[in-house]
């Protein structure tokens, strides 16, 4: 199935050339999902990281925010390929803080000036996946994060990828500091309600799935997951899922193993 992308008038103040990477990159599995060797797609993020410079010096609307909304962008697409969740991964830990404090500081700078929404997502994102190998940056950033996701969201009150951020956060965050397991199951079908894209409904309706797993609800962890596959059947994920599933583990349970911070405290 041909994934459909949100108009190019939904991407306020930047260019047509920076909406249409993001919504090539977000699209489920257009780089990921369809090479069996990492070589293919880290080269095709190269060759778009080169002409990125050129290109927007010539046709940005707003090339300051730009060039950090597509310096996120393809960072955390290498990770799919370069980050070992067994290890550290030192190196890119630190790529990933130098970028975030790279776009810190143009939003302390810019302070009293209109954000775009992709930037402060991708700053929540980029803040996300570093602060999650360390305790004490989890600490320091956490509520750094659920905020740049609710100005993302202040920005576009149908924003659903910030919506999905915003879930996951609460997913995994204390209730005393807004987390909780139905908070997030609130931000993950505001995701679904509001979806303009297949990549969008796709993945809200896993994160829904999800919940009803853990509630014990398997007819409604199948419907979801349904929609999930009916959005895109190519998806490597959903069999995954399912055999979780099946063995007593939901996503976000496995996905807080992953990190490797819970063992910790």
């Amino acid at each position: 199935m041909t994934f459909m992308t949100a108009p190019l008038f939904c991407y306020d103040k930047i260019s047509d050339y920076t909406a249409e990477k993001i919504a090539m990159i977000l699209k489920p599995y257009v780089i990921m999902g369809l090479e069996e060797e990492t070589e293919g797609p880290l080269q095709k993020i190269s060759t778009l990281e080169k002409e990125m410079i050129p290109t927007l010096q010539k046709i940005a609307v707003d090339y300051e925010q730009e060039i950090l909304i597509l310096e996120s962008l393809y960072l955390m697409e290498r990770r799919h390929y370069q980050f070992d969740p067994e290890t550290k991964s030192p190196e890119l830990n630190e790529l990933f803080k130098e970028q975030f404090r790279k776009n810190e500081r143009w939003l302390t700078a810019h302070d009293k000036q209109p954000v775009n929404k992709w930037l402060l997502l991708f700053t929540g994102d980029l803040t996300s996946c570093y602060m999650v190998r360390s305790i004490a940056a989890t600490i320091s950033y956490g509520m750094h994060v659920r905020r740049l996701y609710e100005r993302a969201l202040e920005e576009d009150p149908d924003f659903a990828l910030a919506y999905i951020n915003l879930g996951l956060w609460r997913q995994y965050a204390p209730m005393i500091f807004g987390g909780g397991e139905e908070r997030a199951f609130e931000e993950y079908s505001k995701a679904f309600d509001c979806a303009k894209t297949n990549s969008e409904k796709y993945i809200s309706s896993i994160y829904i799935s999800q919940y009803w797993f853990e509630k014990g609800n398997e007819k409604k962890c199948a419907d979801y997951l349904n929609i999930a596959e009916e959005t895109f059947p190519q998806s490597k994920e959903i069999p995954l899922i399912r055999k979780m599933n099946g063995q007593g583990i939901s996503l976000f349970v496995y996905n807080r193993n992953q990190s490797g911070v819970d063992d910790d405290n």
